[in-house]
């Protein structure tokens, strides 16, 4: 898709009546048939009549034949396998000091990242009134 760059058509094309050519963000969105039926015209009308545009209009057409036409380079099969083994061979990072995941999944701060306990992170122990383990809830 061609990027006006915020610019309507009729932006790129105000200055026609004054004798100006069509820009080259209108050119390339002629070429990739990206206008309207409106604009369409008004550009075919403009590059029958100038050379320059008729000749940047044919210049534009030949590079997207070429650009269309070329065969892609062949990826080598070492760097293929590689990338497939990414997965399996990729050290993972070692969790932060002080965070810690809950069965549940939910992301939790440790006021005491030395201490451990028994049973899931945050459950508390028959007894136990204060669960130090757990600092505040992250997003709460």
């Amino acid at each position: 898709m061609t990027d006006l760059r915020g610019r309507g058509f009729a932006d790129l094309v105000a200055g026609l009546n004054a004798g100006q050519h069509l820009a080259m963000d209108a050119v390339v969105a002629f070429v990739d048939g990206e206008l309207g039926p409106v604009a369409r015209d008004r550009a075919a009308t403009h590059i029958t009549g100038c050379q320059f545009c008729a000749a940047e209009v044919d210049a534009q057409r030949s590079t997207r034949s070429v650009v269309r036409s070329a065969q892609c380079p062949p990826v080598p099969a070492d760097l293929l396998a590689a990338l497939r083994d990414i997965p399996h061979t990729a050290g993972l990072p070692q969790a932060p000091a002080g965070l810690a995941m809950t069965a549940e999944g939910t992301l939790v701060a440790l006021t005491d990242p030395l201490r451990t306990r028994s049973g899931p992170l945050g459950a508390r122990q028959r007894g136990d009134a204060d669960p130090s383990a757990l600092g505040r809830w992250i997003g709460r």
